[in-house]
């Protein structure tokens, strides 16, 4: 007869608990690789040190220009597309949850990087890489896009695009599966908390007026006379 805690039954099950924890320890060692910390000691600068001392692209973008900021996206979201899509294909663990937890702990990495003492960035770059791993959210994350995109040229507050394309992709998940709750349902809706989470400041800076705003690119600003 079939005993539940014999050696061969508990097997499966030890070997799935290891092979998640094993994801989600590679995942984070990976995205602790802050793509702002390395490009900026490339060029003998600490980005974390400049305006919003974070170091991901918008503050990158902000302090060192266009292209140092393309740098450090490029890093950023290939690091958590890499974490999310191989590293569960390395470990032998394919399964959609053992991705989830793979792109969850790269983005904690580059939030928290064990490297750089634990001060990050806010996660963004690195969250749209993990999505990619996933075709089921191709559309999803497409429209998500186009939302801080709209939201960016509309008001000029990439912040505010970031936490609306997050609920974006969340409720067009959502709706797009007929309400269905599945594994990457709790994915995105970890992303959109999480971005809320962590621009929390941007929020206190909005409500005061306070927030950095990038006229430049704003609609409005296009049709105003030079």
């Amino acid at each position: 007869s079939w005993n539940p805690c014999s050696r061969s039954s508990r097997t499966p099950i030890n070997k799935m608990n290891i092979s998640i924890l094993l994801i989600a320890i590679f995942s984070y060692m990976i995205g602790s690789i802050s793509g702002g910390v390395v490009v900026g000691r490339l060029k003998n600068v600490d980005i974390r040190t400049k305006g919003s001392k974070a170091a991901g692209a918008t503050n990158a973008f902000r302090t060192m220009g266009a292209i140092f900021a393309l740098s450090v996206l490029i890093i950023d979201v290939y690091k958590g597309y890499f974490s999310t899509f191989y590293i569960p294909y390395l470990v032998g663990n394919e399964t959609t949850f053992a991705k989830t937890v793979a792109g969850f702990s790269s983005i904690l990495g580059h939030v928290f990087p064990i490297y750089f003492k634990f001060k990050g960035g806010k996660g963004v770059g690195t969250a749209l890489g993990t999505l990619f791993a996933f075709p089921q959210l191709y559309l999803a994350t497409f429209i998500g896009f186009m939302s801080w995109l709209f939201t960016l040229f509309l008001t000029g507050y990439v912040g505010l695009g970031s936490i609306i394309s997050g609920i974006v992709v969340l409720t067009f998940y959502f709706f797009s599966t007929n309400y269905i709750i599945n594994d990457l349902t709790f994915y995105v809706l970890f992303i959109a908390i999480f971005f809320i989470i962590t621009h929390r400041e941007n929020i206190k800076r909005l409500l005061n007026g306070s927030e950095n705003q990038f006229q430049k690119i704003m609609f409005l600003n296009f049709f105003k006379k030079k």
